[in-house]
């Protein structure tokens, strides 16, 4: 049938333009932007998906920038710290001399003094953007280690004089000396109460059955010292109290002939108090050498802890960079296999459309001459 007002062949090629127009529009979109699905328009599921791998990608961003502040965090406490370990070694070496005959004392004192206020500084001046692991007031450090929210805790290390148990050392210093004969035996709630005169630190026995015996106040520190009666042997722990002691700051050792020396944070024999239910324990003051280097002792140990302890969390936050960075890798390469183009399918692709383009004008033009040929019938 041949009509003047419908022209079937005309719309074919028409549907066909239009179909076309589409598609290159489509394909150059996709080369403009480098993205196949740039709207929920172009496949609304992968486009949902998208938007959330883009949501976990810039979480890992905020990640990463809070480890790397982590890590630089820990790197400037242990570089401090190390600075404070040289320090004791030559805490050590000064108190050692300190007790030879013939060495002004007043002299060997101020040269401690110099040495403890060094310590100090180097605590308090170890401190990135505000925060500060070795001064033992800034608190605990918590880095974001996940798009989760979950943390990797630091601990402050308190590398301070006081917290190594150095505040006020002196060359003639003082410490407690516990003596045991066979009779010692250690028994639930007995207790250590070293104290300076002012304040004191409780290292109470227990095994865990029933809550301390000793309550805490402003002036009484608890610490509770766990150890198994039916396991453990009187000595053993008596070794799980220098452990504590240790982890107090307080210089702690165990002599040859089985007595412990305490000594650390000025306490007194006198102010210092031992309750063992066997009385198997006498108590007596230490003065000199033994007392000196008893307290730097523990304190090289504290310290040597607290390094450790900041070396760790290095690593942890390190093997948390690279997790992370190797997930990042991965979000990134799976979002890009989901929303990137093509460019040499795009191209090759503009290249038909264009053509199938310039076929469909043509063919909508031979279209659009047909009506006119029936002209020529009514001639």
């Amino acid at each position: 049938m041949f009509s003047i007002n419908t022209n079937t062949s005309a719309m074919a090629a028409l549907q066909t333009l239009n179909a076309t127009a589409a598609q290159l529009s489509q394909t150059q979109s996709a080369i403009s932007t480098g993205k196949k699905i740039s709207s929920a328009a172009d496949n609304p599921a992968v486009f949902a998906i998208s938007n959330q791998m883009n949501a976990d990608l810039a979480g890992l961003t905020a990640v990463s920038d809070n480890l790397s502040f982590g890590q630089s965090t820990v790197g400037v406490a242990s570089q401090a710290a190390s600075q404070i370990s040289s320090q004791l070694a030559t805490l050590k070496q000064t108190v050692t001399q300190a007790q030879q005959n013939g060495i002004n004392p007043t002299t060997m004192q101020a040269q401690i003094d110099a040495i403890l206020t060094n310590i100090d500084q180097f605590a308090s001046s170890a401190s990135f953007n505000g925060v500060n692991l070795l001064d033992g007031a800034s608190g605990n450090l918590n880095v974001v280690q996940d798009v989760s929210g979950n943390t990797i805790g630091v601990t402050n290390q308190n590398a301070t004089t006081t917290g190594l148990g150095l505040a006020n050392l002196a060359v003639n210093a003082a410490a407690v000396r516990l003596t045991f004969d066979n009779t010692f035996a250690v028994a639930n709630a007995d207790t250590v109460a070293l104290s300076d005169g002012t304040d004191t630190w409780t290292f109470e026995f227990s095994d865990g059955t029933a809550a301390l015996a000793t309550t805490p106040t402003t002036t009484n520190k608890v610490f509770a010292v766990m150890v198994d009666p039916t396991t453990q042997s009187n000595m053993q722990m008596v070794g799980a109290l220098i452990d504590e002691l240790h982890k107090q700051g307080f210089g702690a050792t165990l002599n040859s002939n089985g007595t412990l020396d305490v000594a650390g944070n000025s306490i007194t024999n006198a102010a210092t108090t031992t309750t063992f239910a066997s009385g198997g324990a006498t108590q007596a003051a230490v003065t000199g050498t033994q007392a000196a280097i008893t307290v730097v002792d523990a304190a090289v140990t504290a310290m040597n802890n607290k390094v450790a302890a900041l070396g760790q969390a290095s690593q942890q936050i390190t093997g948390m960079q690279n997790f992370n960075s190797a997930l990042k890798d991965s979000l990134t390469s799976g979002l890009g296999a989901l929303t990137d183009a093509d460019m040499a399918a795009e191209s090759a692709k503009l290249q038909s459309l264009q053509t199938k383009q310039q076929l469909a004008i043509q063919s909508l033009s031979i279209a659009n001459q047909q009506p006119q040929s029936l002209l020529s019938l009514f001639r």
